[in-house]
């Protein structure tokens, strides 16, 4: 089914405050986001071993309408359509611009030129291409081709949405990942990005009735 979004328009469930305090369990699952977006990042419910531990949670990014798991060793795999997040946001991403990326550009570079694209409203955005270096929260990966895709934060909505760019890599063989720190761009990488319409949340629209 196509989402009913307008395209570039945002949906977040939950601050990024508010999962930071705690509040990290529920949210709607996977099966809900295709209904709002084509692409998207966002955090899983934490998982459990059999004696109880808790696992870290992994993050979640969406490319194409089909949302990944990303785990703390940074292996990829589809997400199931039951599973859950206290945190996420999703877009029809329909880029606007599209611009060349020179060699070496890095994740402070990219951060610098959306500083005045993004001073009042989120911007989605996409790389691709190939990546020198790639750091994510997870593991480190030299020389790949992938998939960068996430939302450049400005400052005064870090409470909101979280700070800077918020973003996740995926491997084009769909097999690795993580949650973006750091990158450098090798040859022939593209960035893509378009201007945020409107922003809305899952919960004012569906109520709270996504339970743990």
């Amino acid at each position: 089914m196509a989402p009913a979004s307008i395209p570039n328009d945002i949906y977040q469930y939950s601050l990024r405050s508010a999962y930071d305090a705690g509040l990290k369990e529920g949210g709607p699952p996977v099966a809900f986001l295709t209904n709002h977006g084509t692409h998207g990042v966002g955090i899983f419910e934490a998982e459990e071993e059999d004696d109880g531990t808790e696992l870290p949670p992994k993050d979640m990014i969406q490319i194409d309408s089909v949302a990944y798991a990303l785990d703390n060793d940074g292996q990829a795999e589809r997400a199931d359509k039951g599973d859950q997040m206290p945190h996420t946001l999703v877009t029809v991403f329909q880029p606007a611009q599209r611009v060349k990326l020179p060699t070496g550009t890095t994740f402070k570079k990219v951060l610098e030129l959306f500083a005045s694209k993004a001073r009042n409203t989120p911007l989605p955005f996409r790389i691709t291409g190939p990546i020198k270096y790639m750091g994510t929260k997870q593991a480190t990966y030299w020389d790949v081709k992938g998939t960068i895709f996430g939302f450049c934060i400005p400052p005064w909505q870090k409470d909101v949405s979280g700070d800077g760019l918020q973003s996740c890599f995926l491997a084009d063989d769909k097999k690795k990942g993580g949650r973006v720190v750091d990158f450098e761009m090798g040859d022939g990488a593209v960035l893509e990005f378009a201007k945020m319409t409107s922003m809305s949340n899952f919960e004012s629209e569906h109520g709270s009735g996504y339970g743990g």
